[in-house]
């Protein structure tokens, strides 16, 4: 069995020890599967969606999660690389792009508005696409939650209340009591992957035995 993880430095156990003591691993373990993460510190939903369906050109797993980034973040594509950029920092980024780069921190990455409606969109077009390809999946917002889409969305279950704050990973932990190992950047520790895990599993498992009867 093959479960795939993307997502950004929280599925990456960015603080936690690294992907052998994240919230994927522990899932993998449970689920006696291996354990292929594409998560990258920084990055954005956009890289999220591009890289796995580039796994999914050549791979079809067993089942996707994703704990999706804060909808401002962006890649850039220059001279055929790409560069992650957030309003917290980017890549090095060649020197053309600079300017760039500090104007978008100023003009676009506020639109927090804009940046929401365009990502459940985004999201959401990409559910539908691993429905079609009858892919199990589940989703889950990892500090920011859908507050501005015009209309709530039927995601059946595989997507953990995209529009409430207190089932974020990060305001879950904190409901939970767990502390950031890292305030600055809101990461928590191995502890923390493991309950969170513990609290995916149950959604896990019912939408894998949901697919198996619709297959």
């Amino acid at each position: 069995m093959i479960l795939y993880v993307n997502g950004d430095s929280h599925s990456c156990g960015h603080d936690a020890g690294g992907i052998d003591f994240s919230y994927g691993k522990h899932l993998a373990n449970s689920l006696d599967a291996t354990l292929v993460c594409a998560a990258r510190s920084g990055c954005s939903n956009a890289r999220i969606i591009r890289t796995t369906n580039e796994y999914l050109l050549n791979t079809t797993p067993d089942f996707i999660i994703i704990g999706w980034s804060t909808w401002e973040r962006e890649e850039w594509l220059y001279k055929d690389k790409y560069y992650n950029v957030n309003s917290a920092g980017s890549d090095i980024l060649p020197e053309s792009l600079v300017q760039q780069y500090k104007t978008w921190v100023i003009e676009e990455a506020p639109k927090y508005v804009e940046h929401d409606i365009n990502s459940h969109q985004r999201i959401w077009e990409f559910h539908l696409s691993l429905n079609e390809q009858k892919i199990p999946h589940l989703f889950f917002n990892c500090y920011t939650h859908f507050a501005h889409t015009p209309k709530k969305l039927n995601w059946n279950n595989n997507y953990i209340e995209p529009y409430s704050k207190e089932f974020t990973y990060y305001h879950w932990l904190e409901s939970q009591g767990f502390k950031p190992s890292n305030p600055e950047y809101y990461h928590y520790g191995a502890d923390a992957h493991k309950a969170w895990a513990a609290f995916l599993l149950p959604h896990l498992t019912n939408t894998l035995k949901e697919s198996t009867l619709t297959k």
